[in-house]
């Protein structure tokens, strides 16, 4: 997309479209760096507000997503054990079909468990994962 420069003042802006603002959810002030040359915009997060996870079901599927791809499957099943339906539900339909069945029924399993079942499938995960870095070596 090509926009121009304006003169703002006794500086130069650029005026970002609403669509685009809504889409990478912008709104107050940002943090702004160079990069390589190239301008970088991003959200600023308030350090005193840590989202919990009931905040994954105000997320759009997009940011579902980009949240899911830095988690560790261990840690989404975890945080997923005695979680609000709407929640998993959120989670459910952001991943595969593959993914969302075995998480399902792990989850399920451990919701009927005791936190020694939770500790030893943790534990076994971690060692499929080490298992799986090894072979990618």
């Amino acid at each position: 997309m090509r926009i121009p420069i304006v003169d703002i003042g006794n500086s130069k802006g650029i005026r970002i479209p609403q669509a685009i603002l809504r889409q990478v959810s912008f709104s107050g002030d940002v943090d702004l760096e160079i990069v390589d040359g190239k301008i970088v915009l991003r959200r600023l997060v308030d350090p005193s507000t840590v989202p919990e996870l009931s905040a994954l079901a105000s997320m759009d599927d997009e940011m579902i997503q980009r949240t899911l791809r830095k988690l560790k499957g261990t840690d989404l099943i975890t945080s997923l054990i005695g979680a609000d339906q709407q929640i998993k539900e959120a989670v459910y339909r952001n991943v595969s079909p593959r993914v969302r069945e075995y998480v399902q029924s792990t989850v399920s399993r451990l919701e009927q468990g005791d936190a020694r079942d939770l500790l030893i499938e943790q534990s076994r995960n971690a060692f499929s994962e080490a298992i799986m870095s090894a072979l990618d070596e």
